[in-house]
């Protein structure tokens, strides 16, 4: 009894991420469109607090640049952050613009002209119930 016990156990370790796996790879790579709905930028200044009197005493800083990207797909709108160090966004991320992508739990994949394939993480999604039934 405790001999098939231990066989079960092991075979149920073994099947569950194999399953897990397989399906989490064939939902990242369904490709979807949707249209880019706005884009919001933001420079972001790193370290956050610069402080001391003694202007001398100031810490350095980088700049750079982060953007949320709001992608509407079928009822839902995601909204991913692309953070770099120059201030520059791809023009496929134009509000209106219709635009291609896979998505996963947390990151939207791109694949733009000319570039190789961008990531974004998701931050935020929402359901737009008005969008829903006027779709219907």
């Amino acid at each position: 009894m405790k001999r098939n016990l231990c066989i079960g156990a092991i075979t149920l370790a073994l099947l569950v991420p194999a399953l897990y796996a397989s399906e989490s790879q064939t939902n990242s790579k369904q490709v979807v469109n949707g249209t880019v709905v706005g884009v919001q930028e933001n420079e972001v200044l790193s370290p956050e607090t610069i402080g001391g009197s003694n202007p001398s005493d100031a810490q350095l800083t980088t700049q750079s640049y982060a953007y949320e990207v709001s992608v509407r797909v079928d009822c839902k709108t995601y909204v991913g952050r692309y953070q770099t160090p120059f201030e520059y966004l791809p023009s496929a991320f134009t509000a209106g613009q219709p635009i291609q992508l896979r998505l996963t739990r947390h990151v939207m994949y791109f694949d733009l002209p000319n570039n190789s394939e961008m990531r974004m993480g998701i931050v935020h999604r929402a359901t737009d119930a008005g969008a829903c039934s006027a779709a219907r």
